[in-house]
């Protein structure tokens, strides 16, 4: 979300990042208030600016996915830097 005016507040688009994604498992997990979900893990260089409440879409099936709270983490693979970002699907 960015501030266009005063209280008035926007999503930022950010496109053509590439990931690969994978789900966490087969089950279905409980998400909130007794809504059963599947959570996702995407993989991505290390320089996408991805924060908790960032939503995620692919552009080819129009899915969307919710990044989770502390859902991202930094890793380093010899020099090679990438991010495991942690999502739930939403739609």
């Amino acid at each position: 979300m960015v501030t266009v005016s005063g209280d008035k507040m926007a999503f930022a688009t950010v496109t053509g990042e590439m990931m690969h994604i994978q789900p966490t498992d087969n089950s279905k997990d409980p998400l909130v208030d007794g809504v059963y979900g599947k959570t996702f893990r995407f993989y991505t260089d290390g320089d996408v600016d991805v924060q908790a409440g960032d939503r995620l879409r692919i552009n080819s099936t129009s899915e969307e996915y919710t990044v989770v709270s502390g859902g991202v983490s930094r890793r380093t693979f010899g020099s090679f830097d990438y991010l495991i970002i942690v999502a739930e699907k939403t739609s």
